[in-house]
């Protein structure tokens, strides 16, 4: 059990078993596998959520399971409803506050699909079953156009911040936003697993949180760097046409598990 102002370091994953109950976590936003997701947890049910999780010997081994929600406006609307597919997380970092809070770290481990939610608790737990992950009917030439595709995509990035810095600024100072622009957005070398580097595309793609939920539910790699490719390539048109607004840049980095 975590204690006021302590950090508690939860082991890397382990084999996970099929059909299992978890407590949920339903999110306006789409986590991928491998992918970090930190939360700042103060509302009581999801303390509650956090304790059990947490706690010395639970049944939950450090594990949650979060969704995307699709309609309802927050994550406690009992009539809330959640994509089919959501994303099995284990909590690597817990730090229980002393006012009752907690800042979590978690990382996704495997996607699942999401069957019948328990409501009657303190939080809803829900049963979920991890999805085997695939490569399909994978082209030698697929993962190099994506990464080149990623390439293009941040350096348009990079290109559009910048000129809509430039705008009523002095040389000088769209300089300044340049060199930041170069550290932050440094190249990104995919993964050379498939499915690793689909979920790190996904994660970094800046589009509808609906385009994010349909790749999250894409059967296998091979269709999820497909629809990324084409992605990349929209997105990439469309901010050098100046069609799109700017990207904060906090959420172009990746950071692998």
């Amino acid at each position: 059990m975590v204690a006021g102002g302590e950090v508690a370091e939860v082991a890397p994953p382990c084999q996970h078993a099929r059909a299992m109950r978890l407590p949920f976590f339903p999110l306006h936003s789409v986590l991928f596998p491998h992918l970090p997701l930190p939360l700042h947890i103060f509302e009581p049910r999801y303390r509650a959520m956090a304790r059990d999780v947490m706690a010395e010997r639970s049944s939950f081994g450090g594990r949650f399971v979060t969704g995307m929600i699709v309609e309802g406006r927050e994550a406690g609307d009992p009539h809330a409803r959640t994509g089919a597919v959501g994303t099995i997380c284990e909590v690597r970092t817990a730090e229980q506050l002393a006012d009752g809070r907690w800042v979590l770290l978690a990382v996704g481990l495997a996607r699942a699909t999401l069957g019948a939610i328990d409501r009657t608790g303190e939080y809803a737990v829900v049963e979920a079953e991890p999805m085997e992950d695939r490569d399909g009917e994978l082209d030698p030439g697929l993962l190099p156009a994506v990464q080149a595709a990623l390439d293009a995509y941040m350096e348009t990035v990079k290109r559009f911040v910048t000129a809509t810095a430039s705008v009523g600024h002095e040389s000088q100072e769209v300089r300044s936003v340049a060199a930041s622009l170069d550290d932050v957005l440094k190249p990104i070398q995919l993964p050379t697993d498939p499915s690793a580097a689909s979920y790190a595309v996904g994660g970094l793609l800046q589009i509808e949180l609906t385009r994010k939920q349909h790749l999250l539910e894409l059967p296998d790699a091979a269709s999820r760097l497909s629809a990324e490719l084409d992605l990349l390539r929209r997105e990439s048109r469309l901010l050098a046409e100046g069609s799109l607004p700017p990207i904060p840049t906090s959420d172009l980095g990746y950071h692998p598990n």
